[in-house]
């Protein structure tokens, strides 16, 4: 009987291990610390032709801010602007990353499978998705945006953040069809999306995010697993000898 405790309780700490090393995994910035500390850009390095490198760099003090409702319904698609919000609402659904393909390598019978456009964002543990915000523009009025987590991270801490350049592009009817009660109980306009992920940045560096995020994640519960096996052994004095 005790032996079999013992196993169930083991089995319980290894998932405890798994699923703490997964949440910390997911929420530590490899993105800020690898890409470091980087020049800000500047409203005349966009005069000739704004390059997609831009977007999702840090936005020097030239670049307009949104500041209120108004003035993101006279932004123009083609023009590169940062927001200082004032507060984070996470929706908890995203749209897939342009650089993460369609289709995964293979499926259950070895073809290839089409990746799902939208998903919940507690599942997505791959990082394969980009979660859609409501942010909080000075006016209190809100706007949907799509940032990095860490930029999310930084707000949700209440830290004063000037979100990287970005631009308004169309938002994903798919992923608005998932969040219309919660755009309409804010009043969000829902056509358009204050959108500031570095594309190209992450499409080069993507497999070695991931690899560092499960090598954290492969330490810690390894690590953790083996501290709490111990207490329970220690606690229910089982003999490994």
């Amino acid at each position: 009987m005790k032996k079999t405790i013992v196993k169930i309780l083991e089995f319980a700490a290894v998932i405890v291990a798994l699923v703490i090393a997964v949440l910390v995994a997911m929420n530590v910035g490899v993105e800020s610390m690898l890409r470091g500390k980087e020049e800000a850009v500047t409203l005349k390095m966009t005069e000739d032709g704004f390059p997609e490198d831009y977007i999702g760099m840090p936005a020097a003090d030239d670049i307009p801010r949104i500041k209120d409702a108004e003035m993101w319904e006279e932004t123009w698609a083609t023009s590169y602007v940062t927001v200082e919000p004032t507060d984070i609402i996470s929706t908890g659904v995203g749209a897939r990353h342009p650089w993460v393909s369609a289709y995964t390598n293979s499926g259950r019978r070895g073809g290839p499978r089409k990746r799902a456009d939208v998903a919940n964002m507690a599942l997505d543990i791959l990082g394969e998705y980009g979660e859609y915000y409501l942010i909080k523009l000075p006016d209190e009025s809100y706007i949907l945006s799509q940032m990095s987590r860490d930029d999310a991270r930084k707000l949700k801490a209440g830290g004063a953040v000037t979100l990287p350049v970005g631009r308004k592009v169309p938002s994903h009817q798919k992923v608005i069809s998932r969040i219309g009660n919660l755009c309409e109980e804010y009043d969000v306009n829902t056509e358009s999306v204050f959108y500031c992920i570095n594309d190209k940045w992450n499409e080069g560096h993507n497999m070695m995010v991931l690899l560092i995020r499960l090598g954290i994640g492969a330490v810690i519960t390894l690590v953790l697993g083996t501290v709490l096996i111990t207490v329970i052994d220690k606690v229910l004095k089982v003999d490994r000898a």
